[in-house]
């Protein structure tokens, strides 16, 4: 049976102590990461390895595009996506949860680990 190709995890987040945070934290864990600085990047990241991604770490508040904007265009590439939103707002102060529904999970920032980890895990079928 033919190897699986690793799964990559797609930051896209404005903020560039964020990206490089949560490289960090990912890449200790032995998982491959890519950077996405703003949401043209990070969709051109993602159309352009989407069959390699297995997670997106998506900033909810880019400049210039609302957080459901790149949601929206990010499903119209691959419906399938696991995509999980970092917030410094909890979920109830953003959007009601049926808004959330077919996301991986919400992070609040700062992003603790555990939490991280949990989704990674649950996003990419890790033990």
């Amino acid at each position: 049976m033919p190897k699986k190709p690793p799964k990559i995890i797609l930051i896209i987040d404005d903020q560039s102590m964020a990206r490089k945070t949560l490289r960090r934290m990912l890449e200790y864990y032995k998982l491959e990461v890519l950077e996405g600085a703003d949401a043209r990047e990070g969709v051109e990241i993602f159309n352009r390895e989407r069959a390699r991604i297995g997670l997106v770490l998506l900033d909810a508040t880019l400049p210039g595009v609302a957080a459901d904007k790149m949601l929206t265009v990010l499903r119209s590439i691959d419906k399938e996506a696991k995509i999980a939103l970092c917030t410094e707002e909890s979920v109830g102060e953003t959007k009601s949860r049926d808004d959330y529904a077919d996301l991986v999970g919400v992070l609040k920032k700062p992003i603790r680990t555990d939490r991280l980890l949990a989704i990674v895990r649950q996003a990419m079928d890790l033990e």
